[in-house]
């Protein structure tokens, strides 16, 4: 009996020392460290290999316990530190240690971020995964500058584009979203290519006097709001910080008589 105890021991011990971590694809928000979700300020504070990149705001890097091992995988505009196939390369190398990983994205995991593949490339080589959901300022964003994507009597629908397409070409299949009335379109990575945009929707009959706003740093202190119109639209991105969103629609009127997001880090 103590036999066949301690040989059930031994393989117990076996089987732990060669499981895998689990990978969670944390969704992070805006920046605010208030905006996370309770489930994203838990994971951040246990796992002990945390993955962030430059979107990711100092209040909720210091969550991060100085035991943890912090690894920078930033990926900014054409000055990319480590490529995506490196980073996902780095989730399965630590889980094959047997540690938890936290991949902390900006806003949500799978709004125009590459956590689907990333989760792909987990799964498919038998990784756990799990997404935790962020804010994204896809939807957020302009909320924060008090201006609602939707609005009885200026928006009945809303629409969510990216800018750019694999290999940073401009997007431009969206454009007739502008044409469509009642309407509320919010543009993400945009603000590199706002001359392409002028000149692409103003090709196409787009209204110029199309209101239009450019919300930076949504959340956070340096916070801030530019209200333009298409035309302007180039001249108006000129003197915006990025990351931002591109807000066009009569809900743009909106701005100033809402509040803005009161930030109290």
């Amino acid at each position: 009996m103590k036999t066949n105890d301690k040989t059930l021991v031994d393989e117990s011990s076996d089987e732990v020392s060669h499981k895998k971590g689990k990978v969670y694809l944390v969704g992070c928000g805006l920046g605010d460290v208030e905006l996370l979700t309770l489930k994203a300020a838990r994971i951040i504070t246990e796992a002990p290999v945390i993955l962030y990149d430059h979107l990711i705001s100092a209040e909720i890097l210091q969550l991060i316990p100085n035991k943890s091992q912090k690894i920078y995988v930033g990926k900014e505009k054409s000055c990319h530190s480590i490529s995506q196939e490196e980073i996902n390369a780095l989730l399965a190398t630590y889980a094959d240690q047997g540690l938890d990983v936290a991949r902390l994205k900006s806003g949500d995991p799978y709004i125009f971020g590459r956590g689907t593949e990333e989760a792909l490339y987990l799964i498919e080589r038998g990784y756990e995964v799990d997404v935790i959901p962020g804010i994204s300022s896809s939807v957020a964003g302009s909320a924060c500058a008090g201006i609602p994507p939707t609005a009885r009597g200026y928006a009945a629908s809303f629409s969510v584009v990216s800018a750019h397409l694999k290999d940073s070409k401009f997007n431009n299949d969206w454009l007739p979203l502008l044409l469509l009335p009642n309407h509320t379109t919010v543009i993400l990575m945009g603000l590199s290519v706002a001359r392409e945009i002028k000149e692409a929707a103003l090709a196409l009959g787009v209204n110029g006097d199309l209101p239009a706003a450019i919300v930076s740093n949504a959340s956070r202190p340096n916070q801030t709001t530019i209200v333009t119109t298409l035309k302007n639209l180039e001249e108006a991105a000129s003197g915006a910080q990025s990351p931002a969103v591109i807000v066009f629609g009569d809900v743009v009127h909106l701005q100033g008589r809402l509040p803005s997001y009161a930030n109290s880090l």
